[in-house]
């Protein structure tokens, strides 16, 4: 938080008058009392009023620039060398009234510059404008600090929609399926979101068995927006039962209730399927998402699916088309949102092919965690990359 002192009015504004003459700065709390200004401290150099700084926290300095020991110009440039004191405004009072002098004043740091012989108007107005100037900004220091403090803790909730490391080790253990993922929203938050579910085997089938359904989401827009829309939607999810439930009935269902809670013009992709070990397969349907990736043991080339399907949230009446990849034990699956094909290359970006074959070049890497880390790397040196990011891989055990 901002150590600055709140400045609720001018009558309990502090100002620090530094000045190497009695006289002047008696003159000086003269003016401001009579201006309303009640708490002043006086200092006689440069290097008295930074001692003064901690202890009495000014809201203002009203610096003369001539004073033996340490002047106001090296004064300034001290004082803006500390962060905490980095904004504080210094008002000038001088009678040297060179442009080049002025010039120099500014360079070192000073807020604003009045010449003597002083004008108690002029000052005193000056004095309102900076006092009330530190006043709002240090209100928006506090609202940006108190909607950063907001934004971290909701970005930590819609991390915890997603499956938790704990989660993907059982999954992991009762399916024979592993899952390394990456999550990162292009702003503080984001409308990219995934998320699983596993059956038990049915009394009869072996170790590894069961149906692990998984969904990856990518909401339209950005920000706070996008993130309230996963909430929705994990919330959707959660109330429904999926047992047995087919990818593409899955998905109709899910774009007929957001149909009824999205704002117009705003909709998601998705991908939904469904690994059945059994059948060595990926069952999947697509509500326009990107498209799904596929690498068998001693394949040199994916095979890329299809990503054709309406995105929910704009027809309740929208059918989806279930399609199928193979998926054999050694097999990987990677999933992703288009982040990750949307980043500047030369004129163009990167297409499903460009990302499919920079995946290739990693599928030597065994442990999926280091596969995504080396993968995110590469993606970050090609070129910015300016939407959510979630990436997925999928692991079959042999």
């Amino acid at each position: 938080m901002n150590n600055l002192p709140e400045v609720p009015g001018l009558d309990t504004a502090r100002v620090l008058v530094v000045d190497d003459n009695r006289v002047n700065r008696h003159l000086l709390q003269a003016l401001l009392e009579r201006g309303g200004v009640t708490r002043i401290e006086m200092a006689e150099d440069g290097n008295d009023a930074l001692a003064r700084l901690d202890s009495f926290r000014p809201d203002l300095i009203l610096l003369d620039l001539m004073m033996p020991n340490l002047d106001g110009f090296e004064m300034c440039r001290r004082l803006r060398a500390l962060p905490a004191w980095k904004d504080l405004p210094v008002l000038v009072q001088s009678s040297l009234n060179r442009a080049e002098d002025r010039a120099k004043a500014f360079a070192a740091g000073a807020t604003d510059y009045v010449t003597k012989p002083i004008n108690a108007v002029e000052l005193l107005a000056r004095v309102r404008i900076h006092l009330q100037n530190r006043a709002l900004l240090h209100d928006l220091q506090r609202f940006h600090e108190r909607t950063e403090s907001e934004l971290s803790l909701a970005r930590k909730m819609q991390e915890r929609l997603m499956p938790s490391p704990e989660r993907l080790a059982e999954v992991e253990a009762a399916a024979g399926v592993g899952i390394a993922a990456h999550f990162a929203p292009s702003s503080e938050l984001g409308g990219d979101f995934w998320d699983l579910r596993h059956d038990a085997a049915e009394p009869g089938q072996g170790q590894g068995q069961g149906r692990t359904m998984l969904y990856m989401v990518d909401f339209s827009g950005h920000g706070v927006g996008a993130a309230l829309n996963t909430f929705r939607l994990h919330a959707i999810c959660q109330q429904m039962d999926m047992s047995g439930l087919t990818p593409a009935a899955f998905l109709s269902t899910v774009n007929r209730r957001l149909c009824a809670l999205l704002p117009n013009g705003q909709f998601a992709t998705m991908l939904a399927g469904v690994v059945e070990p059994a059948e060595n397969r990926f069952v999947y349907a697509s509500a326009g998402s990107t498209r799904p990736m596929v690498w068998a043991p001693g394949d040199a080339e994916p095979l890329l699916g299809d990503s054709a399907g309406l995105p929910l949230g704009l027809l309740a009446s929208a059918e989806y088309e279930e399609r199928v990849l193979p998926l054999p034990p050694g097999g990987r699956l990677f999933l992703y949102s288009d982040g990750a094909i949307e980043i500047p290359v030369g004129s163009d970006v990167l297409d499903e092919p460009g990302l499919a074959a920079l995946v290739t070049e990693r599928m030597e890497e065994a442990d999926s965690a280091r596969f995504l880390d080396g993968l995110l790397e590469r993606l970050r040196a090609i070129g910015p990359i300016d939407d959510d990011l979630t990436a997925l891989l999928l692991t079959r055990k042999g």
